[in-house]
């Protein structure tokens, strides 16, 4: 657990403010990494809702609720400076719900994404994979409306970065098919509209071919954060502050230890189990952090780097 903040990264004696980076399970690390590069004297939490992952094969009502329960868990345990949604299908469902719920600004993907790939294309013929529930959303093809899109679901795709199992040939013969209607379109560009494909980086070119602009967006959501953040950015001119980071799950600790080592090119040395939901007032009973704005609690279970 990290110790309470000095007053030179806080002020006076309030808490530490961070940015919360959520998603379902594992694909945010990628969106992490791009904050902390851009942002490295913020200080972050990172929950993954492993437990419930993945959420694109969810009921739209169920991803709303999950969100919802994320965010007052971390409201109850954090002093937020604001939420990134790391997340194509909580995004695309449960973003203004949880705007209309947050008094910190929060953020979603779509909006980079969008920005990425309409700046990317030069025939305006675009791609986009994600989730059956994004997809399903329907809010790329609105939000690409001036382009002719083609937009694939992709179930079980997912699960494979999960498991670690990129190189499963199983998962190159399913691309393959769900491919077909990408291949046809012609499309010059292809957004991976979940934030799990970016590991599937090479399948994708693989399947596609060269000529086709994989667009990801976890730069542009960070570029997106730091303009939030440019006039209340309390340690950007203090090189001898670096920001530290803490990983929540909701699942099992040696699991996201496993998968999260594989997929995160940074410090994962430890992560906390915690539980949303139906136990919310438990959880704020048993405590989240010593950054928490409500006083230290007792602390959660921890795995640390030489369990796994």
């Amino acid at each position: 657990m990290f110790e309470q903040a000095s007053s030179d990264v806080t002020g006076g004696d309030s808490a530490t403010e961070v940015i919360a980076v959520f998603d379902s399970g594992f694909g945010g690390l990628n969106i992490l990494e791009a904050l902390r590069d851009l942002l490295p004297f913020e200080h972050f939490i990172y929950l993954g809702d492993s437990k419930r992952s993945p959420y694109g094969d969810r009921d739209p009502s169920d991803v709303t609720q999950f969100s919802l329960e994320i965010l007052r868990y971390l409201q109850a345990n954090y002093r937020l400076k604001l939420v990134v949604v790391a997340c194509n299908t909580a995004s695309a469902i449960a973003l203004e719900t949880l705007k209309a719920e947050s008094e910190v600004p929060i953020v979603g993907v779509i909006d980079a994404a969008v920005r990425a790939i309409s700046r990317a294309t030069q025939n305006s013929r675009v791609g986009v994979v994600g989730t059956v529930a994004t997809i399903g959303s329907g809010v790329y093809q609105r939000r690409l409306a001036g382009q002719a899109v083609t937009a694939v679901a992709c179930p079980g795709v997912v699960e494979y970065v999960e498991a670690g199992a990129l190189d499963d040939p199983r998962l190159m013969e399913l691309l393959q098919s769900l491919m077909g209607p990408i291949k046809e379109a012609e499309v010059d560009t292809l957004l991976l509209a979940c934030t799990h494909y970016p590991y599937l980086g090479a399948q994708f070119r693989e399947v596609l071919g060269e000529g086709v602009v994989l667009i990801s967006s976890g730069e542009e959501t960070a570029f997106e954060v730091r303009e939030l953040l440019v006039d209340t950015e309390p340690t950007e001119n203090n090189p001898e502050i670096r920001g530290k980071v803490e990983f929540l799950c909701t699942g099992s600790v040696v699991d996201f230890l496993e998968v999260g080592r594989r997929l995160f090119h940074g410090d994962l040395e430890s992560v906390h189990h915690i539980e949303v939901g139906a136990q919310e007032t438990t959880m704020v009973e048993q405590g989240a952090s010593s950054w928490s704005q409500v006083g230290p609690r007792e602390e959660k279970e921890r795995v640390s780097g030489q369990a796994s």
